[in-house]
């Protein structure tokens, strides 16, 4: 299935045409043509990153926000000493890429100035968060 891959960059968000990236703006936010896109900070390889099971879920939602378990050491601080350690199993971190309704990310993105703030994003998103590899 076709869809809109976009590279985020400093809270803006690049349009991947013709094998380049060019910053999403005013004049060509209408290049948003696929009726999916998904958002990432890195250059993803292949074409194959919209699975059926994500199509399903984007169907009856507009973002859906892969969450995976923490491997790293979780550390809680305080004035630059550890306090605790925290236990991995009750943390997750989000995954990329994100995936979203292109008509909703248009919207989004007008309402914005074209400014994709990821925490700003997801506190004005009803998004629907999943482990897709857990």
């Amino acid at each position: 299935m076709e869809y809109n891959f976009l590279l985020l960059k400093d809270n803006n968000l690049s349009i991947q045409k013709n094998k380049t990236f060019l910053q999403l703006t005013q004049e060509n936010i209408d290049d948003l043509k696929a009726a999916y896109s998904l958002i990432s900070i890195n250059e993803i390889k292949g074409n194959n990153h919209l699975s059926p099971k994500v199509i399903e879920l984007l169907k009856d939602n507009e973002v859906v926000i892969n969450f995976e378990k923490v491997s790293s050491a979780l550390k809680e601080l305080e004035s630059n000493k550890i306090i605790a350690h925290l236990s991995r199993e009750n943390f997750r971190k989000i995954s990329f890429p994100i995936f979203v309704q292109s008509e909703y990310l248009k919207s989004y993105l007008i309402n914005s100035g074209l400014q994709f703030e990821l925490s700003l994003f997801l506190e004005n998103s009803n998004f629907l968060k999943v482990e897709l590899d857990s």
